[in-house]
């Protein structure tokens, strides 16, 4: 699977939230993420521009949790935050953690914590996250299965970004663990 993703920061997610609807987007999940990412000792996952990370999801309006390993890719573009993702469930997030720890891992600090509001328009969703320590952002993503159909993919969220007011300008390629670490991402 590849997740072809831009994300920028916002200063008015109301605004953002009524073009979205205005553009047809329809609001769907609320949940509320705790990220936990990991590296070894030598920082070689984080050297090769790949992310290994163990997600709580917990649904707000369900109040049910869900625990997901997620590996990404290097980035495949210099534009956006395109990559292959691996993701599966697993049942317990502390124990998904000693098991990595035991592996040789070790946790990445800060954990990245963040509310998510999900909007959904035909294959494409949008995301308002609210992420502690950094502000709010809006994701637009579309998940594809061929490597092929990666520039078609992005360029429906760059019309959709454009739809919205903004431009690629004023995207960011720097995921919220490097925000918040005050480091860029390679």
């Amino acid at each position: 699977m590849i997740e072809v993703e831009i994300k920028l920061p916002i200063d008015n997610k109301e605004t953002v939230e009524t073009n979205l609807k205005k553009l047809g987007f329809i609001k769907s999940s609320l949940v509320c993420e705790e990220d936990i990412y990991f590296d070894n000792d030598a920082g070689q996952i984080r050297k090769n521009g790949e992310a290994l990370r163990v997600r709580k999801v917990t649904d707000l309006l369900a109040n049910q949790t869900d625990v997901v390993i997620t590996y990404k890719g290097k980035k495949m573009d210099q534009i956006s935050m395109s990559r292959k993702e691996l993701e599966t469930g697993v049942a317990d997030a502390e124990i998904c953690t000693q098991i990595f720890e035991s592996l040789g891992f070790r946790v990445i600090l800060p954990k990245v914590k963040k509310t998510r509001q999900e909007y959904t328009f035909d294959q494409m969703t949008a995301c308002i996250d609210q992420v502690q320590d950094l502000g709010d952002f809006l994701e637009l993503e579309m998940v594809i299965t061929e490597d092929k159909n990666k520039d078609d993919a992005l360029g429906q969220i760059e019309k959709m970004l454009q739809r919205l007011g903004y431009s690629l300008k004023d995207t960011t390629r720097n995921s919220y663990l490097s925000m918040l670490q005050h480091v860029e991402d390679e």
